[in-house]
């Protein structure tokens, strides 16, 4: 994903986690309601659609919807560790799916505009759209040791 729109996406994925990061901890009482986490979750679920539409094993007509974050940490002043379920569906008749998605965004040393990014999303060994949207999942909980996609950006 290198055209246009996959930088404009970055470049608000950059601003959303600079937000989050400025922010005070424990602002939300629940991470879900952290208007700044949200704001990263919607960004990155964007350039995960990107990521995924020419990548082996993604079907042509899936797309991602959302991520629901499990965990968020600052790793240092600039990263971020993000751990969530990303929303998906396949098709209209079969509902919205969820599988694991695990996120390390920090800003590159030399530059401050500049991401760097390491994404993996779902758990190779259950298999992609087992958990229906709303059933209950064990991840962050039980970790994921073999991801179906990893994606890797920057430095």
């Amino acid at each position: 994903m290198t055209d246009g729109s996959s930088i404009q996406i970055e470049m608000l994925l950059a601003a959303a986690v600079r937000d989050y990061l400025l922010q005070q901890p424990g602002h939300a009482y629940r991470i879900s309601e952290d208007d700044s986490l949200r704001s990263v979750c919607v960004v990155a679920s964007r350039l995960v659609q990107g990521l995924l539409t020419n990548s082996d094993g993604w079907s042509r007509h899936a797309w991602v919807d959302d991520i629901e974050p499990c965990t968020a940490a600052r790793d240092s002043s600039n990263g971020l560790l993000l751990t969530g379920l990303l929303i998906w569906a396949n098709d209209t008749k079969s509902g919205f799916l969820m599988d694991p998605l695990y996120a390390s965004i920090r800003f590159s040393e030399s530059s401050p505009t500049q991401l760097i990014y390491e994404i993996r999303f779902g758990n190779a060994d259950r298999g992609l759209g087992k958990c229906s949207f709303g059933t209950s999942q064990d991840y962050p909980y039980v970790p994921v040791d073999n991801w179906l996609f990893t994606f890797v950006a920057g430095e």
